[in-house]
């Protein structure tokens, strides 16, 4: 509780997204979720199951699943009030088009990869997910995010470019006069290390 107080001081006016995966990092995922929920913004999870377990405990803070979607997943994400990681442009049209047939608004996330090299539309194509996004009539997109490959390093060299291509995808949102999603990428290194 005071970590996260203290982290909100010095990110302020920012939102705050608590990461909770992996058991809270060994933590213990239900105390930690129900202990900080209501002191976040937003709560993160790796895959569904973590998010459906938090829901099924009675956490009404909104979740962000962070990993992908396998297979089908996408009706349990909706029927459980869980935000989704579009993560390619097939995936975003498989939210729309299952929110569609189920009456409801998907809430999303956009991953953009500017380096780390795990899931996400590469930076240099990312126009391609966020036109989509465009003309996609169930989904809300609610934020848009990238990962630090290692902002932890006392070198902050290739940390600064993933910095530098993340903001170039946002600029796509100033070159249409369209809003900016939230947008987010610093785990609790780069808070430390990158106040920007």
């Amino acid at each position: 509780s005071q970590n996260l107080q203290a982290i909100r001081a010095h990110v302020a006016p920012a939102k705050v997204m608590i990461v909770v995966k992996a058991n809270a990092y060994g933590h213990g995922l239900a105390e930690v979720a129900k202990h900080l929920s209501s002191q976040a913004d937003y709560i993160g999870v790796a895959v569904l199951e973590e998010g459906i377990f938090l829901r099924e405990l009675g956490v009404t803070a909104p979740i962000l699943v962070l990993g992908g979607i396998w297979g089908n997943q996408v009706p349990q994400y909706l029927q459980h009030n869980l935000t989704l990681t579009a993560s390619s442009v097939e995936r975003l049209e498989q939210i729309d088009s299952i929110a569609r047939q189920m009456g409801v608004i998907a809430k999303v996330h956009l991953k953009i990869d500017t380096g780390m090299e795990r899931i996400g539309v590469h930076y240099y194509a990312a126009h391609t997910i966020q036109e989509t996004a465009l003309m996609c009539a169930n989904v809300e997109v609610e934020g848009i995010f990238s990962h630090f490959a290692n902002a932890d390093s006392p070198d902050l060299t290739y940390t600064r470019l993933q910095l530098e291509r993340f903001n170039e995808v946002l600029r796509f949102y100033e070159n249409h006069s369209l809003p900016v999603p939230s947008r987010h990428m610093a785990n609790s290194a780069a808070i430390l290390q990158l106040p920007e």
